[in-house]
């Protein structure tokens, strides 16, 4: 039988958003290039060098253990997934946000425990009203569905804009997130923050010290994409 697919996906003008061939979402081969983070810190997910061993933490996190427990991110943020994310993020292109969101899925749905609730890190009312949505709400609501989970935009609350953190050293990207949020209410036991990148996880440490006042005793983080070391 003659797969028709393709020719209305043509038609309709479904493609892979990187190769162009028509289709819907990502095409396989596409998908085999994404850069994986196969071989991170144990807990906070930074890329580590080859040949580094299963369960290894990365210097800053033996020195310096984070409020979180521990990060998920199954891919790196470099070409394409920066392009993808861009496009998802800034140019309202919501199918590449799915098929970004389904990877992560697929490698939350293979961990051993899931959270009691997903919390979409919340965005600043600038970035929200220029946007016209919260990127990480909508990985969230996806993930939620379809891994059965509550989630909640309510809980966690921006109380204070603090400008672009883009550029920004670690150090001060931390100072400059310092009481910008806040809890609205008490967090179930076990509680994992949902973005769409982590960077110098600033924005992870800041919200996970929240939550950790608030009562939650076991913090993930989920993201897409974890940045390599220097990569801002």
């Amino acid at each position: 039988m003659v797969n028709i697919w393709p020719f209305f996906a043509q038609l309709s003008g479904a493609a892979c958003p990187l190769c162009r061939l028509p289709g819907d979402g990502l095409c396989a081969r596409c998908l085999d290039t994404l850069p994986r983070n196969d071989r991170s810190c144990n807990v906070c997910a930074l890329p580590l060098p080859p040949g580094a061993l299963p369960g290894t933490l990365c210097a800053e996190c033996q020195l310096h253990r984070p409020s979180f427990d521990q990060v998920l991110a199954p891919l790196l943020y470099a070409r394409p997934v920066d392009e993808l994310i861009a496009g998802f993020k800034y140019h309202h292109r919501l199918p590449e946000g799915r098929i970004l969101s389904d990877i992560l899925l697929q490698a939350a749905a293979d961990r051993p425990d899931h959270p009691d609730l997903l919390l979409p890190v919340p965005i600043q009312a600038g970035r929200l009203r220029e946007r016209g949505f919260n990127q990480a709400a909508e990985i969230a609501r996806h993930l939620a569905r379809g891994l059965g989970l509550r989630w909640s935009t309510t809980l966690l609350a921006r109380v204070r804009d603090t400008g672009p953190q883009r550029g920004l050293a670690r150090r001060q990207r931390r100072s400059n997130l310092r009481g910008a949020f806040t809890s609205l209410g008490d967090p179930p036991p076990h509680v994992a923050l949902v973005d769409d990148v982590m960077t110098t996880g600033a924005t992870a440490e800041e919200l996970s010290r929240v939550l950790r006042r608030a009562g939650a005793g076991r913090i993930e983080v989920w993201a897409i994409a974890r940045t390599p070391r220097g990569g801002l």
